[in-house]
């Protein structure tokens, strides 16, 4: 499959009854605009797509033409009832009985014979099949005619050289009585030929249609009065019926705007007929009255005047012109969309767009039928809340008058939209609405999409946000944090806004669900299209997320936006619920980053760059964190808070000297080991026992004047340093082991390991070996059930290995002595310690 080949199979996946921009079709595959708009004009060549529009381009995927295309509102009002009927003609094997129902002059004929043509185009009836029709109404108290009838009619098709597939279209079913009804029903059911079909039509929806008569389910279609069509619909009409009297009496037509409009709004008795004859009225009561001229003048003639000519086959075409001719939509919108902009652009409140687009909206408001209207926005104020309410807290009013606002700007905007063209003018209102009102705009673009997703991507849709958004608006605009929420799963993060959300009352946080195999990429891209979307906020952004890498999120997310970031992860709701109350009461961003690490023990938070955001001093032992956390006790009851303490596991320390650079540490004064540390990044890193030689001890208390602390707090850290790693500090740290018994062993090990490696270790070395196997053994007798990971053999060199067999032997009398078992892993920390002591080329 070619580039464009591929791009044709995405719009007919995602898009495929819609018009869609250049823009959209590219975005669909991520290839630029210029090379999508080449692929699009192919795809128009070989026939696959439709153009229609200039600025924009509109594009859209060429069906086949159907019998119901020449229907009026079949891709409209009538949509769904197309597709009924569609189902019933290909259902195999015999189709499916059909019932429409609907008031006198809905054109239930018309569909029926819809129904039949489109058997024959889709080659499920031949070309020689017929239509007949059977009208109740004519054997009313005769239901025995009727049934003979009926028979009479189907043996014409089936039986011998007449055989011929038909519908039989039976209409005013509601002429019958209900024992008739259902004796005709019973009748056409028994009667299982295979070339004939049914179609049964009645002008009321009560009748009792009782699908155990049949074999199969039957359909039902219920066609709607022409009063609650919509009104491009009811206009379409009133131009079809003045083209067939300009084609009957050969002459052009002039009707007035308000005219047109009357004619189309009017309720008429009779439904689509009534409409026609009174056309047909109207022009001949015009005609009686200039009999002579070349034109047909209705009402009165004016220079808006809507021109139908004789034997026009472009109708469908001219209907946009008839439209927007009798609405005057062109210089309105422009004149609305040019206010709006300046109102945007003088900042002023969004009361006086809301103003503006009512006053334009009363201008339509006799156009449109009462009931469609009525229903049209209880579907709206449905979806409102379904779509906003639900998951971003926001409350709109129950006025009624409100909700039919709001529903006929989306009226409007679908009129704007199917009859103008996009504007230079349009796209600049959309940019600016999301300049002003940031917030409102990402939550009323979200509701678009659900909606229709076409509709975000059209400017006219952006009309309603002024009625819809108004009376929330600065509610919303008042939050000045982009929070999210991601977790794995179908609903944990959505649930979780929707709580938050709720409880405050206010848009706080948007929710991501993700797929348990998400990647970090795809993570990422979520936060990325959001913070695009939403724009910055004043204040920074809040991530909340169920699990992973902290800092890899944070570093990832921190690449999109410069803002001051929060990551937090372990979300639960009320940690959500306790964020979403602090952007409420629009604390600082360091207030909430400082709450968000004392949640509990399970949760950690980032809210800066590199290791700490403040001054601190980093502790990595390799007996251990245990001797880490011991350290760090000492040095924070020595010196002032304003210099952090940060106790690290030893390899852990290894891994971020490997992989970070100097930045990480920015706010890092010193490192103390307890064995030497190779860095190059320029910072001081000392390993603690050297603090008993004089100059690395003025060394360390120049660190720490340097880093704000007073020559007293130095001093004292340096000698309650010297205390902690002496025997006596040894003697001091251990908690069950006799200090006598276990010092003395771990001097025995340390005299075998210089008697056999033939070397002599100086007292500093020495001093750090007994603390370091006194506390290994202290540490393995109170964790003899959790086992450490074992080093495998193979891979050790040869050096390795005989200090490993060595170190094997050593041990085995304190094993004996103490009932413990000494891991590779603890043999292979002494390596590391030893290791330059005792290999020496």
């Amino acid at each position: 499959m070619n580039a464009v080949e591929k791009l044709y199979t995405a719009i007919a996946q995602q898009f495929p009854n819609e018009r869609i921009t250049t823009k959209q079709a590219a975005n669909i595959v991520g290839l630029t605009r210029g090379v999508t708009s080449s692929y699009l004009s192919k795809l128009e060549k070989q026939g696959k797509l439709l153009k229609t529009g200039s600025r924009p381009v509109y594009w859209q995927i060429k069906r086949e033409s159907s019998a119901f295309d020449k229907l009026i509102g079949s891709h409209g009002s009538l949509s769904a009832d197309v597709q009924h009927a569609i189902e019933a003609i290909v259902y195999p094997v015999h189709g499916l009985p059909i019932f429409i129902t609907g008031p006198h002059g809905t054109g239930k004929l018309a569909f029926a014979q819809a129904i039949y043509r489109e058997s024959i185009r889709r080659q499920i009836f031949t070309k020689e099949a017929v239509f007949e029709s059977i009208d109740c109404a004519n054997y009313k108290d005769r239901s025995d005619t009727l049934k003979k009838e009926i028979q009479i009619t189907t043996q014409r098709f089936t039986v011998g050289k007449s055989l011929k597939n038909c519908y039989l279209y039976i209409k005013n079913l509601q002429e019958l009585s209900s024992a008739d009804q259902h004796s005709l029903l019973v009748q056409t059911n028994q009667q299982k030929d295979a070339n004939i079909r049914y179609i049964f039509s009645t002008v009321t929806e009560k009748i009792n249609i009782n699908h155990e008569y049949f074999n199969s389910a039957a359909v039902q279609i219920n066609l709607i009065p022409l009063g609650n069509r919509p009104l491009n619909e009811r206009i379409t009409f009133v131009a079809m019926f003045l083209q067939q009297q300009s084609n009957q009496i050969g002459r052009e037509i002039l009707v007035s705007p308000s005219e047109f409009i009357k004619l189309a709004t009017l309720n008429h008795s009779d439904n689509i007929r009534g409409l026609n004859n009174r056309i047909q009225l109207l022009c001949a009561e015009t005609y009686a009255k200039t009999p002579t001229t070349n034109q047909l003048v209705i009402s009165k003639s004016t220079k808006n005047s809507i021109s139908i000519m004789p034997n026009q086959h472009l109708l469908q075409t001219c209907i946009t012109t008839l439209i927007t001719s009798a609405l005057q939509l062109s210089p309105t919108v422009d004149s609305l969309f040019n206010k709006l902009s300046d109102s945007l652009l003088c900042g002023e409140t969004i009361t006086e767009q809301n103003f503006l687009v009512l006053k334009v909206l009363n201008q339509i408001d006799t156009t449109i039928s009462k009931s469609l209207l009525e229903a049209f926005a209880k579907t709206i104020e449905q979806d409102s809340n379904k779509y906003i309410t639900h998951q971003y807290g926001i409350n709109f009013p129950k006025d009624n008058t409100f909700w039919r606002n709001v529903a006929l700007a989306f009226i409007f905007s679908n009129l704007c939209s199917d009859n103008l063209p996009m504007s230079e003018t349009t796209h600049k209102l959309q940019a600016a609405i999301k300049n002003c009102y940031p917030r409102s705009h990402y939550l009323f673009q979200k509701f678009l999409t659900k909606l229709t997703p076409q509709y975000a991507q059209d400017a006219y849709y952006y009309l309603p946000f002024f009625i819809l958004m108004a009376q929330c608006e600065d509610k919303i605009e008042s939050v000045h944090y982009n929070a999210i929420l991601l977790a794995h799963g179908e609903n944990t993060a959505s649930s979780i806004q929707q709580v938050v959300n709720t409880l405050t009352g206010n848009y706080f946080f948007e929710a991501f669900d993700m797929p348990i195999d998400i990647s970090l990429d795809k993570i990422n891209s979520y936060v990325q299209n959001y913070l695009v979307n939403q724009d910055s906020s004043p204040k920074g952004n809040i991530i909340l997320f169920d699990m992973g890498s902290l800092r890899q999120m944070f570093r990832e997310i921190k690449k999109i936006s410069k803002q001051e970031l929060l990551v937090v992860n372990n979300v639960t709701t009320a940690m959500a619920l306790d964020i979403g109350l602090r952007i409420q009461r629009n604390e600082a961003f360091q207030s909430i980053a400082e709450a968000s690490q004392k949640y509990s023990l399970t949760t950690d938070a980032q809210y800066y760059e590199g290791l700490s955001n403040q001054k601190n001093i980093i502790v990595a032992c390799m007996s251990g964190v245990g001797l880490s956390e011991e350290l760090k006790k000492l040095i924070e009851s020595t010196l002032s808070p304003s210099l952090k303490v940060i106790a690290l596991d030893y390899k852990k320390l290894h891994a971020l000297l490997k992989n970070h650079d100097r930045q990480f540490f920015s706010n890092t004064q010193l490192i103390l080991t307890t064995t030497d540390v190779n860095g190059d990044m320029g910072i001081d890193i000392m390993n603690i026992y050297n603090i008993f030689d004089k100059s690395t001890s003025i060394r360390l208390q120049t660190v720490l004047l340097n880093a704000g602390e007073n020559e007293r707090s130095s001093n004292l850290l340096i000698d309650r340093l010297l205390k902690f790693l002496s025997i006596e500090g040894i003697r001091g740290r251990l908690q069950i082991l006799n200090p006598d018994v276990v010092i003395q062993e771990s001097q025995a090990i340390v005299s075998h390991y210089e008697d056999f490696y033939n070397v002599k270790f100086t007292p500093r070395l020495k001093l750090n070996l007994y603390m370091h196997l006194s506390l290994m053994f202290e540490r393995m007798i109170m964790n003899s059930k959790k086992s450490k990971s074992v080093i495998k053999r193979t891979p050790l060199t040869d050096q390795e290995q005989d200090f490993f067999s060595l170190s094997s032997g050593i041990f085995q009398p304190v094993e004996r002595k103490f009932n413990i078992k000494v891991q590779d892993y603890e043999i292979e920390l002494l390596y590391q310690l030893l290791k330059d002591f005792i290999f020496i080329d």
